[in-house]
């Protein structure tokens, strides 16, 4: 008989879902006189109203990626259905340069343009690998107002991910 001691518990990993931000939601380098707008769409596309862009910092939409770990609970293919909520941000101020975002939008298929708190479904067909993961792309409208100064508005989107299903696939 053979008998083998192992120098820590051996335990099995559960499942996991998590989101990791890639990078915030960047508005550029631009200068207003008094009230603007700036749009940066989930795809990068920047529009202005009564703004001038200016040579600097680069525009761009959040960018995010939400993974599925089964851990070593399954080896069948799964069917992953996940809530996302992207929470409310408030106003974003940086000395005499104060914004509010509206006009949220995804790049998530079926999505489009959502409100924070709106609570978004994203469903994962088919994953057949321990962690299966999609990343996607927020951008959202700035409205803001020039008292004095200039500054660099880089805006934290703050998202939470939940698990609504896992099943096996039917494929």
């Amino acid at each position: 008989m053979l008998a083998v001691a192992w120098p820590w518990p051996l335990r099995a990993d559960t499942s996991e879902v998590r989101v990791v931000a890639e990078s915030d939601l960047r508005f550029g380098t631009f200068m207003v006189f008094g009230n603007g707008s700036r749009t940066v769409s989930a795809s990068g596309l920047v529009t202005d109203n009564a703004i001038v862009a200016l040579e600097g910092n680069p525009t761009g939409p959040a960018r995010f990626t939400v993974s599925y770990d089964r851990g070593n609970e399954s080896v069948h293919v799964l069917d992953i259905e996940l809530e996302l909520v992207v929470s409310a941000v408030g106003m974003v101020q940086d000395d005499g340069v104060q914004g509010t975002l509206t006009a949220f939008q995804t790049d998530l298929a079926g999505t489009g343009a959502f409100t924070p708190g709106q609570p978004i479904r994203i469903r994962m067909r088919n994953c057949r690998e321990r962690v299966c993961s999609q990343s996607f792309n927020i951008g959202a409208r700035l409205d803001v107002s020039r008292q004095y100064g200039g500054a660099d508005l880089v805006v934290p989107i703050p998202v939470d991910v939940a698990v609504i299903s896992v099943e096996r696939s039917r494929r």
